[in-house]
């Protein structure tokens, strides 16, 4: 639909850098050698996005995550994901049953200075950090 006066509004078009550009086709072809071996989404995910992650490694600050998530590799890569089986998953009415929505965990200070750091740097709670990271984990559970 055009905008006031007949004129459509230019859509922004949004560049990623060769050097993203480079990391996410390594990124890409780590994950599909990874999905070939790996027995669910969650060991994929893991091996990509988990502690020592290739992803991790590969893009470590938001804007290159930002500039990778809008790449045709990042959507190749979901695309693996959603292919691979879940992991099996037991008893979780029970599970369910006896959760309260709220753990506590200790933490060595250096780990704890991290997660403020982080989540300082994403804009966020530590505790939306957290939720964040938790779930990516438990995907299939939740």
């Amino acid at each position: 639909m055009p905008a006031r006066g007949g004129v459509m509004a230019a859509r922004k078009k949004t560049t990623v850098s060769r050097g993203v550009q480079a990391k996410a086709r390594q990124l890409l072809a780590f994950a599909e050698e990874r999905a070939a071996q790996a027995a669910d989404w969650v060991e994929l995910h893991n091996a990509l996005f988990g502690l020592g992650g290739k992803a991790t490694a590969l893009l470590p600050t938001e804007s290159e995550r930002t500039a990778f998530a809008k790449t045709a590799e990042c959507k190749r890569l979901f695309t693996l994901f959603d292919r691979l089986p879940s992991p099996a998953v037991k008893d979780f009415g029970e599970l369910l049953a006896t959760a309260n929505g709220a753990i506590s965990v200790r933490l060595p200070r250096s780990v704890h200075a991290a997660l403020l750091a982080e989540a300082k740097a994403e804009g966020v709670s530590l505790n939306q950090l957290c939720l964040s990271k938790l779930v990516a984990q438990l995907r299939a559970v939740i």
